[in-house]
Parts: structure tokens; C-alpha cells; sequence
């Protein structure tokens, strides 16, 4: 047996501990900043054409929501994402002063609100719980025009919304998708 002084296995063991909680500290600085960028849902959209005229606020819009560009495989997704969105949309578009009442097309309004929904993805609570941030986010696309009742375009712009990647936010059901697509379509309605 060799003989090893004891201040070598000091050395040993300081700097293995050392590097521990290097590794250790790296680690969760690392997790921190996944699971923080994927707890907060979002949303983008693209002006095509900005706003003409502005929005008479004490006006009625009509609601369309469509999905005719959906592939069969996403039809059922669409569906549920459609009529959430026009419900959220049907309440949103007053409460934030954009206009005076709102209806569901065909009834007729002084505005009409076109949203063609063109991509949707909705990930289940299960594939989310097996598959946790690697199950993606849910997410919703559309053009949208608003035109006026005799059926000038007023605007044209894309808005998406997607929901939180991470299974534990409060932000990752897919209806946080569609409630991103709504306030990014009022958030293009306000810039008069």
C-alpha cells in the first residue's frame, strides 16, 4: 500500500467539491431559464394594410370566423379553436372599446370582422403531461380583414397566438393560444 499524505487528499476532495457545485449552480441556472421561456404564452402579427379610416367606436362588427384552408387532419382542432375564438372575440371587441355592440355573421353589423383561420395545433393536457415541454405549444394562425358594410377592406394583417410550452404554467392550454389570437387582433384594431 502506498503511502499518500493527507494534504493531497484534501486537495482531492476541495477541488471535487469545487467542481460539484459548479456543475450543480450551471445546472439549475439552465433549467431556470427553460422552464421560465416556456411559461408565458404569446402572439404576433404582420400589418398588410393598416388601418384606412378609423374605427367608429359606436358601431356594430359581425364576427366571422372561418377555417375553409384547414387540412381534414386539423378540421376537429379547428372547429373547437374557431368557436372559442369568435366567443372571445365577440366579448373582447366591446369590452375594450373597439365597438359598440358586437354579432355573430350572418348577422349584419356597420363593420365586419374576417378572421380565416389558416394553421391551428392543439396539444392535449395528456401529451403534455407525457411529454412535457418536448409536446410543443398549441397554436392558432389566421388573416384577418376588417371591412366596412359595404365591404371595402379597412385592413389587412396575420396574427398568431401560441400558448405556453411547459406543462406546469399556468398558461399552456390551447385555449391560451386562441386568447393570444384575440388580443393581438384588438391590439391591431386600437392602433387608429
Amino acid at each position: 500500500m502506498r503511502y499518500i499524505p493527507n494534504n493531497f487528499l484534501r486537495q482531492i476532495t476541495t477541488w471535487e467539491v469545487c467542481m460539484f457545485a459548479k456543475v450543480r449552480i450551471t445546472s439549475i441556472m439552465l433549467l431556470s431559464v427553460v422552464f421560465l421561456a416556456a411559461c408565458s404564452s404569446s402572439g404576433t402579427f404582420t400589418v398588410k394594410q393598416a388601418l384606412i379610416e378609423p374605427i367608429n367606436s359606436q358601431k356594430t362588427v359581425s364576427i366571422m370566423v372561418k377555417s375553409d384552408k384547414i387540412s381534414e387532419s386539423e378540421k376537429e382542432d379547428a372547429q373547437k379553436a374557431c368557436s372559442s375564438l369568435q366567443e372571445k372575440l365577440y366579448a373582447r371587441l366591446v369590452s375594450e372599446g373597439l365597438f359598440k355592440s358586437s354579432v355573430i355573421y350572418p348577422n349584419k353589423g356597420d363593420y365586419i370582422l374576417e378572421v380565416d383561420v389558416i394553421g391551428v395545433r392543439l396539444v392535449s393536457n395528456a401529451a403534455r403531461i407525457w411529454f412535457g415541454v418536448m409536446a410543443g405549444a398549441s397554436g392558432i394562425e389566421a388573416n384577418i380583414l376588417l371591412k366596412d358594410e359595404t365591404g371595402k377592406v379597412l385592413s389587412d394583417f396575420h396574427a398568431d397566438g401560441s400558448s405556453a410550452t411547459h406543462p406546469l404554467s399556468s398558461e399552456s392550454g390551447s385555449d391560451n393560444a386562441v386568447n393570444e389570437l384575440a388580443t393581438q387582433i384588438a391590439q391591431v384594431l386600437k392602433n387608429k
